[in-house]
């Protein structure tokens, strides 16, 4: 697994030269190729959506980004105008996500760029987000004042990656689910009490950068399938 360097995820005083302006103010070539890539995914679909917009979210839209991050790439749909079945587009819409990140690896300046469908009515909470179609800022981000506690980062990962050690070659299901479950609810209770740098986030991102987080879930998968299969 990859080492993950800690002081990685300290914010920074600027947005990313990469994408941004120093004013803040998309660059034009990273919009367009926002755009381009964004289009080429509705003919992908091969169904007709109506688009409310398209936006670029995640750390890249804010201060917090570091050499793990992706680009997010939002495509906000209102999913009851394709079918009426919420679930069934739900599904539909999840399937056609995954192949495409799978299948394609597309980057910007070395970035990964991630798409997602979004339903309209989809709750989304990022203090960064900005309109590609507008060329505007929907959140526009606010610096940080306060960094994470590295040390307290550094015990809950260690403790953590002790936990996933012990179940990551387990044979009960039960068991990943119990740890996957506690990292969830760990990240969920840090960003409600002090948001992008509680010390439960960034210890949720180094997991996830380091690849323990996918080892949780490819052995929880082939849990799963071992219980339907005869050998």
């Amino acid at each position: 697994m990859p080492k993950v360097k800690l002081k990685s995820f300290l914010p920074h005083k600027t947005l990313s030269s990469k994408f941004w302006n120093k004013d803040e103010t998309i660059k034009e070539d990273m919009r367009t190729a926002l755009l381009e890539i964004a289009d080429e995914f509705l003919t992908y679909l091969k169904v007709i959506v109506d688009v409310s917009d398209i936006t670029f979210t995640g750390s890249y839209a804010n201060y917090n980004y570091t050499p793990y991050s992706d680009v997010d790439l939002h495509i906000v749909i209102e999913f009851a105008d394709v079918a009426n079945n919420e679930e069934l587009v739900k599904g539909f819409m999840a399937a056609k996500k995954e192949y495409w990140n799978n299948k394609y690896d597309i980057t910007l300046k070395n970035v990964d760029v991630e798409l997602y469908p979004q339903d309209q009515q989809e709750p989304h909470y990022s203090s960064g987000v900005f309109s590609l179609q507008n060329n505007a800022w929907i959140n526009k981000p606010q610096k940080f004042l306060k960094n994470p506690d590295i040390t307290a980062v550094r015990k809950k990962v260690n403790m953590l990656k002790k936990e996933i050690d012990d179940v990551i070659d387990s044979e009960n299901i039960d068991d990943v689910r119990r740890v996957i479950e506690k990292i969830k609810k760990m990240r969920k209770a840090g960003l409600e009490k002090s948001g992008e740098m509680s010390s439960e986030n960034i210890t949720f991102k180094a997991l996830r950068s380091d690849g323990s987080i996918q080892k949780l879930y490819d052995n929880k998968f082939k849990l799963f399938s071992d219980s339907l299969s005869i050998k």
